[in-house]
């Protein structure tokens, strides 16, 4: 298969998950309260970071450009192991402090996978717009 249409098909997921987090919201007995509209808001958040990586992948594609050059992965690798030692020092805090809090365990484990993937965004967001040192 093409590496244009490996693209294509990837969009598959994250239309799915929109349409999932829809039929949600509609087929919801009652009135969201606070932690539904925020799960429901980071959620809608992480599709659109997902859509955003794959839209920029499929836009480099188009113009013939390979989107997986050797700075991009390096940013992602960087990315990567930082969001992995924040996400450690993350799990400590709501094992620590959140543990003892009604809902328990789907929502906390729930908000923490959406903050370690808020984790890494942001570290690739400050790797790719500052670029990475020389580590030589």
């Amino acid at each position: 298969m093409k590496t244009k249409y490996k693209s294509l098909v990837s969009f598959i997921s994250p239309t799915l998950g929109i349409m999932l987090l829809g039929l949600w919201a509609y087929l919801a007995k009652e009135p969201f309260n606070t932690m539904g509209y925020l799960i429901f808001g980071l959620s809608i958040l992480m599709i659109g970071f997902g859509l955003y990586f794959k839209i920029q992948r499929f836009k480099s594609e188009k113009s013939g450009l390979n989107p997986d050059d050797e700075l991009s992965k390096r940013i992602k690798e960087k990315a990567a192991a930082k969001a992995f030692s924040f996400s450690i020092y993350m799990w400590v805090f709501i094992l620590l402090f959140l543990v003892e809090m009604e809902p328990r365990d789907k929502i906390i484990i729930g908000l923490g996978l959406i903050g370690m993937g808020l984790i890494f965004f942001l570290n690739w967001l400050y790797y790719s717009k500052t670029g990475i040192s020389d580590e030589d």
